[in-house]
């Protein structure tokens, strides 16, 4: 149920991606109505991105934005309004919560400051966690333009990955790896013998550490039982915590590195 009459967001929308879905689905989930800020050309030249000349037009990115709301949504009322400098009508009356991501909070605690210099309240901010991509970071348009991912978040460019396994499960978790990532340089790795006394999740975070080391990804497997793993993977920057794999691994280890909101609609 939504919490607040007004959600607010803001951003340049482009090349729609997973990570857009997940910002509007949380202003969507808390707001009634839900304000939604573009940047324009003019925000643009004062706040410069990284490949600003191949970001889409603003009224190409309004237009996909228009339709991606009008499929998703079509009886939730919005609004759309061109972002031209740092705060648009986020510091306005009428605001009930603003909608972040991760790595804008510091914009969103910005405009409580300024609210509050224009004597008009603060207001509850929504942290939206970043969507990270097959290869563990996050999805964004930048990485899109330069044709590191797609707006699904699957990998494009070629990548290095390491993979330690015993012998019996490399084909599973090789086959599964390469249905991921098309362009992977894959390394296989022995298991480590002198780790079987280990806890199994202390040595799958040991086998994907080593396994990762001087590469983009490491995957680390270990079975516990017939038809049992532990599977750890790990970037330079992100470790996740060892899932439990059932069944069959290659299935298993595809779905663990598949972008969690899916493809549909990119």
């Amino acid at each position: 149920m939504a919490r607040y009459r007004v959600a607010v967001l803001g951003g340049t929308f482009d090349r729609l991606h997973v990570g857009h879905a997940a910002l509007l689905a949380t202003a969507f989930r808390v707001g009634r109505t839900v304000a939604i800020g573009v940047t324009t050309p003019a925000y643009l030249a004062r706040h410069p991105k990284p490949g600003r000349r191949a970001i889409q037009s603003y009224a190409t990115r309004r237009r996909a934005l228009a339709r991606w709301l009008s499929a998703h949504y079509p009886a939730r009322r919005y609004r759309l309004a061109p972002l031209r400098d740092t705060f648009g009508r986020s510091v306005e009356d009428g605001v009930d919560v603003l909608v972040v991501s991760a790595d804008t909070i510091a914009g969103g605690r910005a405009v409580n400051e300024e609210r509050t210099r224009r004597g008009r309240p603060r207001v509850p901010i929504v942290v939206v966690p970043l969507v990270l991509a097959d290869d563990l970071e996050p999805v964004s348009s930048r990485r899109i333009r330069a044709r590191e991912i797609d707006r699904s978040g699957r990998r494009i460019a070629p990548i290095a990955v390491g993979l330690a396994a015993g012998a019996p499960d490399r084909a599973g978790a090789r086959g599964a790896l390469r249905a991921v990532f098309p362009r992977v340089r894959l390394t296989l790795l022995p298991e480590s013998p002198s780790r079987q006394r280990l806890p199994p999740g202390l040595h799958a975070r040991r086998a994907a550490a080593a396994a990762q080391r001087g590469r983009a990804l490491g995957v680390g497997v270990v079975a516990t039982g017939p038809g049992r793993w532990l599977v750890a993977v790990r970037t330079p920057r992100v470790e996740l915590v060892p899932r439990r794999v059932a069944g069959d691994l290659g299935t298993g280890l595809r779905r663990l590195l598949t972008p969690s909101l899916g493809r549909e609609g990119f």
